[in-house]
């Protein structure tokens, strides 16, 4: 078992891999209920006996208590719509080539998915995923996953049904739910 210091420090990495956002030394703060993962997390690393859960609807820092100015102060919110912003700007043309009417060979269609993967990644790990309620409006990531979405799909029927890796099932399930918001 790992030591108390390194299962702490790895809890806190999870934390912010989570959405957390460090309030002060140790405590963090999560707009979704985390609270199963986060407790998996500390059995798998060995400090869920340090664990101390608390919910609130009520938090205030300094004389800041509206939720959406909270989530800007906590969060690296222009990090974030700053990577959503390049996602877009790497998607766009790959949409256009693929719903082009040009063809594309099945290595040209796995480039496009791995560079399409890679910035999704990249755009989405740092994202805590808060509520629409708490982002700026209109929030750039809505608009980058629906883009990679309609890539997805645009590969999809490129594809003529031969079997994607299975490198991309997460990318695949991730788009579809983009998808289905924009369907709604």
């Amino acid at each position: 078992m790992a030591s108390a210091r390194t299962a702490r420090d790895s809890l806190r990495e999870t934390l912010v891999h989570l959405g957390g956002a460090p309030l002060q030394g140790g405590l963090y703060v999560c707009a979704n209920t985390w609270e199963p993962y986060v407790e998996e997390a500390a059995h798998r690393l060995g400090a869920h006996g340090t664990l101390t859960l608390l919910t609130t609807t009520d938090l205030r820092r300094g004389d800041t208590q509206e939720p959406a100015e909270l989530a800007r102060r906590l969060w690296p919110l222009q990090e974030i719509a700053d990577r959503y912003h390049r996602l877009s700007r790497i998607a766009q043309p790959r949409l256009a080539r693929l719903t082009g009417t040009a063809g594309l060979s099945p290595s040209a269609l796995l480039t496009i998915a791995v560079e399409l993967a890679a910035e999704l990644t990249r755009a989405i790990e740092p994202d805590p995923l808060l509520p629409p309620q708490l982002l700026p409006q209109p929030w750039p990531g809505t608009q980058a996953r629906e883009l990679i979405a309609r890539c997805w799909a645009a590969l999809h029927e490129r594809e003529r049904g031969e079997a994607r890796p299975a490198l991309f099932r997460l990318y695949t399930d991730i788009t579809r739910e983009a998808a289905d918001r924009v369907a709604r």
